[in-house]
């Protein structure tokens, strides 16, 4: 049987700055996220970007009234399309076909011009999974969906499958998923799935103070981050950073929640961006801290 994905696999994943670094050489993310009708998502997956590690953030958002409130709270993002290592699509967009960025979110999705050098990678959550639908991505995908938007979009490809048979053998249809729509699947859940192919990944994301609003746009804007620094080669590789990505943004809900060990406490989406860096410090030291 599969073992879960280890603190050990995780960590080899953490990228080091040094002495040569700059903020374009950690990292370039972009953010197609939140809506006016859902503009937290916005501020939510920006937070987390910043805190993946990469050195420059773009944020692109609907409107003015998106822009001032991602701003407003992330005064270290620069606003405005530009050529990065990953783009976020989808967060906080109910149906990103509907939305006024529509044209930009394709070209994200299709054209590799968008992206430094012509290549790399791609994030699609929430109303901007359906791109995958009909089309090939430009560069290496991953979707993340949840038990309940899977089962929507498989029904979309003729597939009938309840929430509730994908949350009993999550491995089987995130493979699934990933031959259906070509590109990597990470299925949230207490038991999460990285999975491309017949390649996947397990996670155990035990820490259920995790199940509120915005943790899924903090998950979405820390992989795209993480994804940008980390630069993974292959399509293992790539499905090992996305389960890399999920645990850590598991282990930042098990210490804002001060659950590592005992019963903790409940925390909001916000917290858990704010403690992606003692994630990484945690991962780094727990070792030598002995915790």
């Amino acid at each position: 049987m599969k073992m879960a994905l280890s603190l050990k696999e995780a960590r080899s994943f953490i990228v080091y700055p040094n002495a040569d670094s700059n903020k374009y050489s950690r990292g370039v993310v972009g953010l197609l996220t939140g809506s006016d009708r859902f503009p937290g998502a916005g501020v939510l997956s920006c937070k987390a970007a910043l805190r993946s590690g990469a050195g420059f953030c773009r944020y692109m958002g609907e409107g003015r009234f998106c822009n001032s409130l991602v701003l407003g709270n992330c005064p270290e993002i620069v606003l405005g399309e530009g050529a990065c290592d990953s783009f976020l699509v989808g967060s906080g967009i109910s149906d990103v076909l509907q939305d006024p960025r529509r044209d930009l979110a394709k070209r994200i999705f299709s054209d590799a011009s968008m992206y430094r050098k012509g290549a790399g990678r791609l994030v699609l959550d929430a109303g901007a999974m359906d791109l995958v639908l009909d089309s090939l991505p430009a560069v290496p995908t991953v979707i993340t969906p949840h038990s309940g938007e899977l089962q929507k979009l498989l029904k979309k490809k003729g597939v009938e499958a309840d929430a509730e048979s994908i949350l009993k053998d999550p491995v089987r249809f995130a493979k699934l998923a990933s031959r259906l729509f070509s590109c990597a699947v990470l299925l949230k859940g207490s038991h999460t799935v990285a999975a491309a192919g017949d390649f996947s990944e397990e996670v155990e994301a035990d820490c259920h103070f995790l199940a509120c609003a915005g943790t899924g746009d903090v998950l979405a804007g820390f992989l795209a981050g993480f994804l940008a620094v980390s630069k993974p080669e292959g399509e293992e590789g790539f499905v090992r950073a996305c389960a890399a990505a999920a645990y850590l943004h598991n282990l930042a809900g098990k210490i804002a929640s001060r659950s590592m060990e005992g019963p903790g406490h409940s925390i909001v989406a916000s917290d858990v961006a704010a403690n992606l860096p003692n994630a990484y410090l945690w991962a780094i030291q727990k070792d030598k801290l002995d915790l």
